[in-house]
């Protein structure tokens, strides 16, 4: 596989960098119109393992509440100082909890939480460990497993770190997404570089065993020089991960980034410069390149699930946890169990409605076809090996890949020519352009991206 990024062609560039998935899901969230609800989604929940071993669940809870909004974000957030407004979610969401979790097997096994955001830092420590009783007196934790939580630098303290470790969280993924003053007053967070190596080594000393750091390239006023005095800072730092996502401008969906002069965002070519800088960086740092976005340090557990083939993708990010049903629960989460997406109301006052009356706040979902399986596995595959074995593909669900996948063949010799991919007779293989490249190169298998022209689905830019 060719792992250079030096001979980069822009005119590539400029025709890959359309509106395209992020892929955490298959099909994406805007195809999903099915209302669903709470006995349909108890139904799927029942099933969580089918009939094979020991069944393995994620769980992921969404805490909503930021004390002040960062103009970037795309995230669904609540802005409010008041601490005190979250007991009043918790209470929606024990009874949430109580509700699902009798509907899980017995004898699955946690083997990954996470809480996202939002800032689930938020909580007060005494808040925190009132929402781990609730998932711990219902869920049984498998060893070894990942128990995570994203956290903001700025409001966490060592009372938080400390609650944290006691209730057995052991990675924290904290949010950084760039080092410079004029790039941080420009998208309204700031947070100096000394804090977070402070608090990064008060993470250490409390002995978190895997830390990650989220950048984000493409900012108002961010230049290549500027971003890489930040990935200088994050080197110094060195964390166990790093995901440097492409900023999503979708000011349609999200207001506050309208804020941002629009000239002071770089786009195109100097915006692929950013991140091409950034990569060869870590790579030459000796990170590995994980995925499209999430670089790993070699003996982390990331890098060794990329490497033995065991690297998932959901709506956390890249896991190591393949196999394993999601149970979300809070504001907008999104469950995926037996081949249902589930997602819950995204905003605050019917999703505590619909609980006030007794019933589980699930408003939407979309259950996969076999055909959806198929393509959600290639899908898969790309984005998590940058490879796809057609023997294996066959052997899983007997199919001939060259008949059923003729056109879609057809279409990726384009992408072989601009340099993102070799197509053998047997193996399709992405080369390291084409790991970062690879949401124009899963599209190409995404059947419902056929139904409605791609520009009317408003997805962020690929590039």
């Amino acid at each position: 596989m060719d792992n250079s990024t030096s001979e980069v062609r822009f005119d590539v560039i400029r025709r890959l960098d359309i509106p395209g998935p992020r892929y955490t899901s298959y099909p994406p969230a805007t195809e999903w119109e099915l209302p669903v609800d709470g006995k349909t989604f108890l139904q799927a929940v029942q099933n969580i393992g089918g009939n094979g071993p020991q069944p393995n669940v994620s769980l992921y809870v969404h805490m909503p509440f930021c004390p002040s909004m960062c103009w970037f974000c795309a995230c669904n957030v609540l802005v409010t100082p008041r601490t005190d407004l979250a007991d009043a979610y918790l209470d929606r969401l024990e009874w949430e909890i109580d509700a699902v979790a009798p509907s899980v097997p017995a004898d699955a096994r946690v083997v990954q939480l996470h809480w996202g955001g939002g800032s689930p830092s938020y909580l007060l420590p005494d808040q925190m460990t009132r929402l781990f009783s609730m998932l711990s007196k219902h869920f049984r934790f498998a060893e070894g497993a990942e128990i995570a939580i994203e956290v903001d630098p700025r409001i966490t303290t060592g009372e938080h770190l400390a609650t944290l470790r006691s209730l057995g969280f052991n990675r924290l993924s904290i949010g950084v997404q760039d080092f410079d003053d004029s790039v941080q007053h420009a998208i309204n967070r700031i947070q100096p570089v000394d804090l977070t190596k402070q608090f990064l080594q008060s993470v250490r000393d409390y002995g978190f065993g895997s830390t990650n750091i989220d950048l984000i390239y493409g900012l108002p006023k961010q230049t290549v020089e500027s971003f890489s005095r930040t990935v200088d800072a994050v080197l110094e730092i060195e964390p166990d991960r790093l995901a440097v996502y492409s900023y999503a401008h979708v000011p349609w969906l999200k207001p506050f980034q309208k804020k941002f002069d629009e000239t002071t965002i770089p786009k195109g070519e100097e915006r692929f410069s950013i991140f091409r800088m950034a990569l060869e960086r870590l790579l030459g740092a000796g990170y590995d390149a994980i995925g499209m976005d999430h670089f790993a340090k070699p003996t982390d557990e990331l890098a060794l699930a990329r490497k033995n083939g065991t690297l998932h993708r959901n709506f956390m990010g890249y896991s190591t946890r393949a196999g394993a049903d999601l149970v979300a629960f809070g504001l907008s989460s999104i469950s995926f169990v037996d081949g249902l997406y589930a997602q819950n109301e995204k905003k605050l006052n019917p999703y505590y409605r619909t609980i006030d009356q007794g019933r589980l706040p699930v408003s939407r979902g979309y259950r996969m076809t076999e055909d959806d399986h198929l393509r959600g596995d290639i899908i898969q595959r790309l984005m998590c090996r940058g490879r796809i074995d057609k023997a294996e593909v066959e052997q899983r669900h007997h199919i001939e890949f060259d008949d059923v996948f003729a056109a879609e063949l057809e279409s990726l010799k384009t992408y072989e020519e601009s340099g993102l991919l070799v197509l053998g007779d047997d193996v399709i293989e992405c080369t390291l352009l084409g790991r970062i490249l690879i949401r124009p190169v899963a599209m190409v298998f995404d059947a419902h991206l056929r139904k409605t022209h791609v520009e009317k689905r408003r997805f962020s830019k690929t590039v």
